[in-house]
């Protein structure tokens, strides 16, 4: 069919391409519905645009994918190290480091395709991730298909989407749908009216509409599709249903001996056009056929082709997941349970633990047939999984059955080692309680046992029970560290280290020299997991101690490190600690925006509550109306954690929030009792609620710890404090500080500062304590002057917003190009409307367009 309405879209490809050439890399997103031209489109440019190479995989839709398939797939083609880093025994780290290598090492253009992604497994999703922040200085053209209309219930591929499009290097393509002169020019002999608006214009639509053999427009593909099949012969018929059910292109081979018909037959089905050529192998022209021709075979004829498919595929020792799908699909449980943990396995290897749950699920299904060692195998392989991706909730009841079933088999390190996982699940549903208790359980288990790395894991874990005194903890640490060296493991060496430079937390004092060199062990020997959480404390604690600038290159470094290992519970545990930077720099609106969006993602009670610290302090600086709330969902998390140190941060906001509200009430029981616990807490953490309790008339007793400028602030030396706070570069608490000084000139500073800031409720509290001063101040300040300097009084994030509206994007899609929650897309939407004084998008979007003169 003739390509119509995308030249503009391949003349974009072109300048990519390009762009690309010249070394600056582009990943090119195309998207579409199903069926608007998306493969036709990038088959096109490919056939018309000269590189060096092309490079194409696709993603499988018949089926739960293998991990990585289409890497594996591309690998392949381009041989070398490559295919060798792809094979089984080969690390994902070392294919994904030794793609980037293969397109850095490359002269002249390459080109890589990956299609279908709204198919793909979650670890293709972490290489295109991968790859796309080291795109912008490779000479390579990279594009990606995939459909925006499928739904997606985890939102994995719209978070992973909305990650890549903030990259420099990245672009979009949208494939819009035909126009009715378009139709019009296909149409020939057909009523193109008709035909438009029985297709909406899209293009495979239109396709399969003027092919049925009927001429006339069917309700559906389906009914499209069944009246082409029709037209073939009794044995096309079961060749057709043969490639539906087989899911994937396949050779003729295989095609012909699931169909069971001559391999001859395939040229019938080729010629009319339902099977078309990839180089070997054969497949549907669209996955709309496949899945249309899947649905309309019988029953019964459908599970002997997926019997006859896994018998055929089992004798050429074919994918684990490709077995298992048709093992499902005919029924055959032996079949399912012999494959389906080789497939859950190898999909957690290589980190596509969504894929992997889907597996061991199918296993589970079955597990009165299993062996009690086989159940507590698969119990905990889903149960890592699901923690692997912060989907604790989930993973709970699955650690509570392999508990169970270890206790019944009575090994004790295993025990021990289940026990521990459980209660690190327990601690991020934020039940500290429970978490505890197994914690307990756990260290009893190996307390009196020999060396082994389980005990010291025991150790470690127990000496990281704030309800053990500090000198205790001391000795199980020591312990932890002596017996990692005796077994000279050096990655539990470098995991003792990290929590000995913790262990004086209590008196302010953190080790940052030893977490160092904890860290730098901890990657030195492939530790992914201690080494994100390293990352993360080194980060957050630098913070808490208002040392903002001596770790500040931490956050991109181990973003960026827990991104490259799939450690997605740091990842979001450093953009909690990042969201406490930017309030703490005075990025209130910033501070927001990032909170909201990571809150986005599958995240765990313990990181929804941290966000929720910071996303409370700084929506009660910013006047949002949301602010008591999203403290409130904060504090009920806070509570079922009951440590220390987060209740204290939790009771700083409502003061905080208190003052600035006005609302006295946020001050109560909750607060005062977080105040009484954090007097032997961290004297960082604990000093700034003493300051806020202070500020507002209560009494209080502080930390004898404390250190400037809080000792300052409660000596009464808020000037002092205020220098102080200056010189660690944060400007709402040196504004705080000089307001309580009760000096005019004093205040007057801290109302530029507010006001610099955009906090409105703090700038608003200072005016009128002025103003009870007699102090007579100007008009109060209009916009800022980007606000200002725009015709309707947008901000520039709301222009950049109506930007976009124009685009025809709807709230999602702005969500997703500009990284904010959908929340505060809906907030700026609501704000432009209000300035422009209209009632929809539409005007909103005409109010840019200026009107003709007459």
């Amino acid at each position: 069919m003739e390509l119509l309405e995308r030249e503009p879209f391949l003349a974009a490809l072109g300048d990519y391409a390009a762009d690309a050439a010249s070394g600056n890399g582009r990943l090119v997103l195309v998207t579409g519905e199903a069926g608007i031209g998306k493969t036709s489109l990038v088959e096109a440019f490919r056939s018309s645009y000269s590189l060096t190479d092309w490079w194409w995989g696709a993603c499988d839709g018949g089926f739960t994918p293998r991990p990585l398939g289409p890497v594996l797939e591309i690998a392949e083609q381009a041989g070398g190290p490559l295919r060798e880093a792809g094979t089984v025994e080969g690390s994902r780290s070392d294919l994904f480091a030794g793609f980037v290598n293969a397109l850095a090492s490359r002269t002249g253009g390459t080109g890589v395709i990956v299609e279908d992604l709204h198919w793909a497994d979650e670890a293709t999703l972490d290489w295109l991730t991968y790859l796309s922040r080291r795109l912008s200085r490779l000479p390579v053209l990279v594009i990606v298909t995939y459909r925006d209309d499928e739904p997606h219930a985890d939102e994995l591929l719209a978070s992973v989407m909305g990650r890549i499009a903030t990259h420099a290097s990245t672009r979009r393509i949208r494939l819009p749908r035909l126009t009715a002169a378009g139709v019009r020019r296909l149409a020939a002999g057909h009523d193109a009216t008709a035909l438009h608006a029985a297709t909406g214009g899209n293009p495979f639509f239109v396709h399969e509409v003027l092919a049925s053999p009927s001429g006339t427009v069917p309700s559906s593909i389906a009914d499209v599709a069944r009246a082409r099949v029709r037209q073939h012969s009794p044995a096309g018929r079961r060749m057709l249903a043969a490639a539906a059910v087989i899911g994937r292109p396949a050779p003729a081979r295989l095609l012909a001996a699931v169909a069971g018909v001559p391999a001859a037959v395939l040229d019938e089905c080729q010629a009319s056009g339902m099977l078309r050529a990839h180089g070997q192998l054969l497949a549907f022209g669209h996955e709309l056929v496949r899945q249309a021709v899947e649905q309309d075979v019988p029953v019964v004829q459908s599970e002997e082709l997926h019997r006859i498919a896994l018998m055929a595929l089992d004798n050429e020792h074919a994918d684990a997941a490709e077995l298992v799908h048709h093992a499902v699909a005919c029924g055959d449980v032996e079949a399912t349970l012999r494959h389906a943990p080789v497939a859950g396995r190898a999909a957690a290897a290589a980190s596509a633990h969504r894929e992997a749950v889907v597996q061991f699920r199918r296993a589970l299904e079955h597990a009165h047939l299993l062996t009690v060692p086989e159940r507590a195998d698969l119990e905990e392989a889903i149960a890592e999984s699901l923690s692997a991706r912060d989907e604790w909730a989930a993973a709970r009841e699955h650690w509570q059955t392999v508990v169970a079933l270890r206790r019944e088999l009575g090994d004790q390190v295993a025990l021990s080692r289940c026990l521990l996982r459980y209660s690190t699940g327990l601690w991020r549903l934020c039940d500290t309680a429970e978490s505890r208790a197994a914690g307990a359980e756990a260290f009893q288990l190996m307390r009196d046992a020999d060396d082994h790395p389980q005990k010291a894991l025991a150790y470690f874990s127990e000496g990281n029970n704030e309800d053990v005194p500090v000198e205790e903890r001391r000795r199980l640490l020591d312990e932890c560290h002596r017996i990692s060296k005796a077994l000279d493991d050096q990655a539990l060496v470098a995991r003792a280290m990290f929590a000995l430079a913790f262990v004086d937390s209590l008196s302010g004092f953190i080790d940052f020299p030893l977490m160092e060199r904890a860290l730098e062990l901890a990657r030195e020997n492939d530790d992914a997991l201690l080494t994100a959480c390293i990352y993360t404390n080194l980060y957050e604690s630098s913070i808490d101690q208002l040392q903002l600038d001596a770790q500040a290159a931490r956050y991109e470094e181990g973003l960026a490190y827990c991104l490259d290992h799939e450690q997605h519970t740091y990842s979001v545990c450093l953009r909690g600690s990042r969201v406490a930077e930017l309030l703490r720099r005075g990025d209130n609106r910033a501070a927001v925006d990032l909170a909201l969006a990571t809150m986005q993602e599958t995240i765990s009670p313990v990181n929804r509550m941290h966000l929720g610290i910071g996303l409370a302090t700084a929506a009660f600086r910013l006047g949002l109306p949301e602010a008591a709330g999203w403290l409130e969902e904060a504090w009920e998390l806070g509570e079922g954690n009951d440590e220390t140190f987060w209740l204290v941060q939790l009771a700083t906001a409502a003061a905080q929030g208190a003052w600035l509200t006005g609302d006295d009430s946020l001050v109560d029981e909750r607060v005062h009792a977080a105040h009484r616990r954090g007097l032997v807490s961290d004297p960082w953490v604990h000093g700034e609620l003493s300051a806020w309790l202070a500020r507002l008339g209560h009494r209080v007793e502080a930390n004898p710890d404390l250190s400037p400028p809080y000792t300052l602030e409660l000596a009464g030396d808020h000037a002092g404090a205020a220098a102080v706070w200056h010189e660690l570069g944060c400007p709402f608490e040196e504004a705080v500080a000089l307001t309580w000084t009760g000096d005019a000139d004093a205040r007057r500073t801290a109302l530029d500062i507010f006001e610099r800031i955009g906090s409105s409720p703090a700038a608003g509290r200072v005016r009128e304590l002025l103003a009870q001063d007699g102090v007579l101040l100007p008009a109060r300040r209009g916009p800022r002057s980007t606000t200002a300097a725009h015709p309707h009084g947008l901000t520039a994030r709301e222009a950049e917003v109506l930007e976009l509206l124009a685009e025809g994007l709807t709230n999602g899609q702005v969500a997703e190009r500009l990284v904010l929650s959908r929340r505060t897309v809906d907030h700026h939407v609501s704000a432009v409307l209000a300035k422009l004084g209209v009632n929809s998008r539409a005007e909103a979007v005409a109010a840019l367009v200026p009107p003709t003169p007459a």
